[in-house]
């Protein structure tokens, strides 16, 4: 099997001290000037009953430059408010994901829909498009958000809809943490899950990269902090009535910029949690137009808060192991095998459900983003087990279906 990423001709190990102290607040702050902004959280949970849970959730703003994609009127639409959530049941092997967006969401589709069309009217997926929006409705399965959507500052306060809201947490529930958020996601069917979870941080603030710069075409474009190890409570109500969490652990991202996200970009990312009390956040940049891998990027923290950052990353898909949707007739690479030379470690990283895809609005229209079980193995031979969350994006471009399909013909058999 050839590896995937044998393009990385160099390595860049730096040290960083702990960048935050107990007093460390994380920056959840909105910010008014950007094209897009989101804040991310997934968490890994057992309940009072013992069931094996995972949830994963991104609350996402888009700028006021959202409302005028290729529009010439100047016409500006307010911010819009976007949420993907999921619940994964890992002993049923279930999953359950929800796509919401709002009326400025939708006022800002019926613009673009309408213009691509006018620029190509041969173009059937623009037409699709314009057809259901036109008639004041998402294309399914997105749905709209009831109410109204918010995200304010001073004190910080996420609402999207009711039923879907971000906040600090309680006075009398944070024992004085500055890093503790409640969060509730509400399902639009009366009989789906609900959850009122609360994350509390116990470790300081993550700056990716070593100082949270990531954007594509200038480093300042995006910046993107983490909250790598939370201690989750709460309870779930999957349908079956709500269970307390027994114990939970979680992570918590905020990002917001320009570039990291673009329409000629995919990635492949993961966020790991490993039972020796190491977490590490890396990823890996796309070209959909040529299926090209570019910027590798690991960021380890270590229980003290100490940050390693390295872009030396072998990363190997199993491509025999390629699952294909039943529904969207995407493949997703799902075992990996990632190594890491200057830590003279290997992660091999295995999903917990299979079918853990989620429908988005997004020229991608879908993405794999689940839960998966780790096994941590260092050039000693020690071993040690983890949790994480993978996220695939970007696997509908015709070039990465190409490239895929050609490596899956080029490797051996196993």
């Amino acid at each position: 099997m050839k590896h995937i990423i044998a393009i990385i001709v160099f390595a860049a190990i730096v040290l960083y001290p702990a960048l935050a102290d107990q007093a460390d607040v994380f920056p959840v702050s909105p910010h008014d000037d950007v094209t897009i902004e989101w804040w991310y959280l997934n968490a890994h949970v057992t309940t009072a009953r013992g069931r094996h849970l995972a949830v994963i959730c991104s609350f996402f703003r888009l700028g006021n430059a959202a409302g005028q994609i290729a529009m010439d009127s100047g016409a500006k639409i307010g911010h819009c408010h976007y949420l993907i959530w999921a619940l994964t049941d890992e002993d049923a092997k279930t999953h359950k994901s929800y796509s919401l967006g709002d009326w400025n969401t939708l006022s800002m589709l019926q613009k673009y829909a309408a213009y691509k069309v006018f620029l190509n009217p041969g173009d059937a997926k623009a037409m699709m498009l314009l057809d259901a929006v036109s008639r004041g409705s998402f294309p399914a399965p997105t749905r709209l958000l009831p109410g109204v959507s918010r995200v304010q500052d001073g004190p910080f306060d996420i609402q999207f809809g009711p039923g879907n809201s971000l906040r600090p947490a309680a006075p009398q529930s944070s024992a004085g943490n500055p890093n503790s958020f409640a969060l509730q996601l509400s399902s639009p069917d009366t009989s789906g899950p609900h959850l009122s979870l609360q994350f509390d941080s116990t470790r300081p603030t993550m700056y990716v990269g070593g100082d949270g710069n990531t954007g594509l075409e200038r480093p300042d474009d995006m910046k993107y902090l983490s909250l790598t190890r939370c201690q989750v409570s709460g309870t779930i109500d999957d349908g079956h009535g709500p269970e307390k969490v027994a114990s939970g652990q979680g992570w918590f991202d905020h990002q917001w910029g320009e570039t990291w996200t673009t329409q000629k970009a995919g990635w492949d990312w993961w966020g790991v949690q490993l039972k020796d009390g190491q977490d590490i956040l890396f990823f890996r940049q796309r070209d959909l137009g040529t299926g090209k891998i570019f910027f590798p990027l690991a960021t380890f923290m270590d229980s003290t808060g100490t940050l390693t950052i390295t872009k030396n990353i072998v990363f190997t898909p199993n491509l025999q192991a390629v699952w294909t949707s039943p529904r969207t007739q995407i493949g997703y690479p799902l075992k990996w095998t990632i190594e890491f030379p200057g830590q003279y470690l290997t992660l091999h990283i295995v999903p917990q459900v299979k079918d853990q895809e989620m429908d988005i609005l997004s020229s991608s229209d879908a993405i794999w983003e689940g839960d998966c079980s780790v096994t941590a193995v260092r050039s000693d031979g020690s071993t040690t087990s983890g949790v994480a969350y993978m996220e695939l994006v970007g696997y509908n471009s015709p070039a990465v279906r190409r490239t895929l399909t050609r490596s899956q013909s080029e490797s051996p058999r196993k």
